[in-house]
C-alpha cells in the first residue's frame, strides 16, 4: 500500500472527526477503546464535550483538516458538512446518514447532491455503519464491535452493517484485521476496499459480503491481483432469488438469474463462494489457517466409529477420497491398535487407545505413512466442568506430532459448532492444526479451499489479462431477428447450420424439393419466439405433398394460436441425422456481471431437465469444457450405457464460435440463443436461432 492510495485516509487516518450529537457516544467509545493513536476532534455546537472528547462548535473552527470525518446527522446537514470538510482538505469521510438512493427514487436527488459534496474524497455510505482497522488501532464505527488487535488475518468488507456484527459476535476463532460496511456504496464500492486490502500483506483472505455492485470492472481487477497474490476471496451473496435484470420470454431468461449470473462471475475470476454465515465464516477461517489441502485424499480417524462413518459420509458427498491403507501399514497398524479396533480408513482408534499418548502417536504416524493431502480427527468437546479435557488434548497432540514435517493438511473437526471452546481451538491450532467447528461448514470449506488452489492453478495458466475486461454497455434499441437472420449470422461466425432456403408459403414445396427430402418447415417472423407453441414448426415432411398439407396446416394453427402472427415467408430446411443429443446454448449481457453463455442439456426441454449452467466471459475452449463437464448431457455425448457418442470436439468448436461472434460483436447484442444443438455422431447443427441487435446492425444483417 502506498501513501498516497486514494483509500489510505479511510483505513489508516492520521487524524480523525467525528460529526454529530449524543447519538455518537457509542462510536466514540469503540474509537477510544480500540485506542487510535492520532488527534481525534468532536464537532458540535451544542456540547461542550462528548465521551470524553472536546468538542469544536463547528468544521471551519477545527485546527487541523482531519484525514477522515466520520458524519452521523441527519442527511441535509450531512451533505453540508462533507462539503465544509472537503473544502477544509479533508480526504475521506464515513456518512452514516441514511435516506439516499437505497430509497430508490425519492433519495435520487440527495444522492448526487452527496455525491457532488464528495468529491474526490474516498467515501463509505451514504448508510455507512462505518469501519474498524484492527491491525494499526482505529475505529469509525456506529457501534461497538469489540476491541481487539490482529497481527495478522482476514479482512471483511460488507454493503450492511448485520453480518460484520454476527463474524465479531460469532465464538469461531476467526481472526480479523479490519470490519468495512460500504453502505450503499455512492462513491467507494465494495470492490474498491476489497482491492485496497488485498495490498496488505497483514491479510491473508478477503470475505465479501453484498447485494449488488455498480459494476464488475474494479472487482475483476482486485480478482487478479488475488490470484497473482495468492489471497482467497470468499463471496456470501445476498439478494440470490432477485428476478433476472431483463425481461425476456426467451429460454435462457427463465433459466438464468441474479444469483447464477453472479456465481459464473465468481467461478470465472476465481472467488470461493459461501452459502451461509457459517460457512462463509469457516471458510475464511481455514484459508486464514493456511491449510490448504494440495489433493482430495484424506485419512478420517475419531474414537467413534459411527463418527467416523458420518464424516466418510460427508466427505464422499463432497467429492473426496478416502483411500484405503496399503498391506504393510495395516500390518503395522494390527501390532498398534488395541484388539477391538480393525484398521482402515475412516479409522476408529477407539476408546481403549484414548489415554495412551505414545501409542497414539505411533498410530497416527503410521497411518499417515500412506499419502494423504489431509488428516481429519473427528470429536466434540464437552462443555466446562463435565469431563477432564486433558483426555481430549491428548488426541491433539498425539494428530499434531504426526503431522509435523509431512505435507498434509492436518485438522481438528468438532461435529457440532458450539463443542469446541475456544482453550480447545488455541490448543489445537499450536499444533499448526485447523480447527473446525460443524460438519456441514467444514465440507463446504475444505471443498471450497481445494477447487480454491485448482482454479488458481488452471487460471494463472491462462490470460489473467482478459479476465480484467469489463462488460459492454447493453445496447440501445435492440431488434430481434427472425430465424434466417440469426442463422446467417452465426453461420458466418463458423457455427454449423442446416442446408436451407427462404420461400413464400406458395414456394415451399418446390424449395424442399431442391433441397432434398426429409425436411423441417418453419414459419419465418422475428415475433416468433417459441415455434411449436405457436403451431409454426413442422418436422420430418418427406414428399411435396407432406410440405403442402403442412402449409395449410400450420396457416390453420396460427391464425388459431398467433393470429397477430400472419405465415409470410417459411424457412425449409433439411433435416439433420443421426442425432446423439440436444444441446441449447446462448450468450446474454447481464447489466452488471457482462456476457454469460449459458448451456443446457434438452433442447426444447432445457427447462424441463434443468441441467444448465453458466459461464462468465472470456469463454474460452478451457472454459467451454469445464462448463460441458458439469452437465448430465455430457454423458449422453460421451456415449451413455454403450451407444454412440456425439462429435464433442465440434460441440466445442461450435459454443467457441458463439463466443466469439458475442465479443466481436461487443455492446451490440442482447441475446444469442442456439436451441436446439443437435449433436450428431459427427458434427453438430444449430437448428434454431434468436438473436437481439441495436438497431443499426440488425439493419445491416
Amino acid at each position: 500500500m502506498t501513501a498516497d492510495h486514494p483509500l489510505r485516509p479511510l483505513f489508516n487516518p492520521r487524524s480523525i472527526a467525528f460529526v454529530g450529537g449524543s447519538n455518537l457516544r457509542p462510536a466514540l467509545r469503540y474509537h477510544r477503546d480500540q485506542g487510535f493513536a492520532g488527534p481525534t476532534y468532536v464537532v458540535n455546537a451544542k456540547h461542550e464535550s462528548l465521551g470524553g472528547y472536546p468538542c469544536t462548535p463547528s468544521i471551519e473552527d477545527l485546527p487541523e483538516a482531519p484525514d477522515l470525518a466520520f458524519i452521523a446527522i441527519r442527511r441535509e446537514a450531512a451533505i453540508e458538512a462533507i462539503a465544509a470538510l472537503r473544502t477544509r482538505g479533508c480526504r475521506a469521510v464515513v456518512c452514516n446518514a441514511a435516506g439516499f438512493a437505497e430509497l430508490g427514487d425519492a433519495g435520487t436527488g440527495l444522492q448526487a447532491d452527496y455525491l457532488a459534496a464528495v468529491g474526490d474524497m474516498a467515501a463509505l455510505g451514504p448508510n455507512s455503519i462505518g469501519l474498524a482497522n484492527f491491525a494499526d488501532p482505529m475505529a469509525a464505527m456506529m457501534d461497538h464491535f469489540g476491541v481487539a488487535k490482529a497481527e495478522r488475518g482476514v479482512a471483511i468488507v460488507s454493503q450492511g452493517g448485520g453480518l460484520l456484527c454476527d463474524v465479531v459476535f460469532a465464538d469461531r476463532g476467526l481472526r480479523v484485521t479490519h470490519l468495512v460496511g460500504c453502505g450503499n456504496q455512492a462513491k467507494t464500492t465494495v470492490a474498491d476496499c476489497l482491492d485496497y486490502m488485498l495490498d496488505d500483506p497483514r491479510v491473508s483472505a478477503v470475505g465479501l459480503t453484498f447485494e449488488g455492485l455498480p459494476d464488475t470492472a474494479t472487482l475483476r481487477r482486485a480478482a487478479v491481483k488475488a490470484l497473482r497474490l495468492g489471497k482467497p476471496i470468499v463471496a456470501f451473496k445476498l439478494g440470490r432469488s432477485a428476478a433476472g435484470s431483463r425481461a425476456s420470454a426467451s429460454h435462457t431468461a427463465s433459466m438464468t438469474g441474479a444469483g447464477a449470473a453472479w456465481d459464473a462471475l465468481f467461478d470465472r475470476l476465481g472467488i470461493v463462494t459461501a452459502d451461509s454465515e457459517s460457512t462463509f465464516i469457516e471458510t475464511l477461517k481455514l484459508f486464514d489457517s493456511g491449510q490448504v489441502p494440495k489433493g482430495r485424499r484424506v485419512l478420517v480417524t475419531a474414537a467413534s466409529g459411527m463418527m467416523g462413518i458420518m464424516l466418510a459420509d460427508h466427505l464422499s458427498a463432497a467429492g473426496f477420497e478416502m483411500p484405503q491403507p496399503g498391506p504393510s501399514v495395516v500390518a503395522r497398524l494390527r501390532e498398534l491398535l488395541p484388539g477391538i479396533a480393525t484398521p482402515g480408513n475412516p479409522q476408529d482408534i477407539t476408546m481403549a487407545a484414548w489415554n495412551d499418548l505414545d501409542r497414539q502417536r505411533a498410530i497416527y504416524s503410521t497411518l499417515l505413512e500412506e499419502d494423504y493431502d489431509i488428516a481429519m480427527m473427528l470429536q466434540n468437546y464437552p462443555r466446562e466442568g463435565m469431563w477432564d479435557i486433558t483426555e481430549y488434548a491428548a488426541q491433539v497432540d498425539a494428530i499434531g506430532a504426526a503431522c509435523q514435517g509431512r505435507p498434509v493438511v492436518g485438522m481438528q473437526v468438532a461435529p457440532l459448532a458450539d463443542c469446541f471452546p475456544a482453550h480447545a481451538r488455541l490448543h489445537t491450532e499450536s499444533h499448526g492444526l485447523a480447527a473446525m467447528q460443524g460438519l456441514e461448514e467444514c465440507m463446504a470449506a475444505l471443498k471450497a479451499a481445494v477447487t480454491w488452489r485448482e482454479r488458481r492453478t488452471e487460471l494463472l495458466a491462462g490470460s489473467l489479462e482478459d479476465l480484467e475486461r469489463g462488460a459492454p454497455a447493453a445496447p440501445a434499441n435492440a431488434a430481434r431477428l427472425d430465424e434466417a437472420e440469426a442463422k446467417a449470422l452465426i453461420a458466418a461466425a463458423g457455427v454449423p447450420v442446416p442446408a436451407s432456403r427462404v420461400a413464400a408459403p406458395e414456394g415451399a414445396a418446390r424449395a424442399a424439393s431442391g433441397l432434398g427430402f426429409p425436411v423441417a418447415l418453419k414459419a419465418l417472423d422475428a415475433r416468433l419466439l417459441h415455434k411449436t407453441e405457436a403451431g409454426a414448426v413442422r418436422l420430418g415432411l418427406r414428399d411435396e405433398a407432406e410440405v403442402e398439407a403442412a402449409i395449410a396446416g400450420m396457416r390453420a394453427d396460427m391464425a388459431r394460436l398467433a393470429p397477430e402472427i400472419p405465415l409470410s415467408r417459411v424457412l425449409v430446411e433439411r433435416m439433420a441425422p443421426d442425432v446423439v443429443a440436444e444441446v441449447m446454448a446462448s450468450v446474454s449481457l447481464d447489466p452488471v456481471v457482462g456476457p454469460l453463455m449459458m448451456i443446457a442439456g434438452g433442447g426444447v426441454e432445457a427447462e424441463l431437465w434443468g441441467d444448465s449452467t453458466l459461464l462468465a466471459f472470456p469463454a474460452t475452449r478451457t472454459e467451454i469444457e469445464r462448463a460441458l463437464d458439469r452437465l448430465k448431457v455430457s454423458q449422453r455425448i460421451a456415449g451413455w450405457r454403450g451407444r454412440p457418442p456425439g462429435d464433442r470436439a465440434a460441440l466445442v468448436d461450435a459454443l467457441l464460435a458463439l463466443a466469439r461472434l458475442a465479443e466481436d460483436r461487443g455492446g451490440m447484442f442482447g441475446e444469442i440463443e442456439i436451441n436446439p444443438i443437435l449433436v450428431g455422431r459427427e458434427g453438430v447443427l444449430a437448428v434454431d436461432a434468436v438473436m437481439t441487435l441495436a438497431r443499426a446492425e440488425a439493419q445491416v444483417a
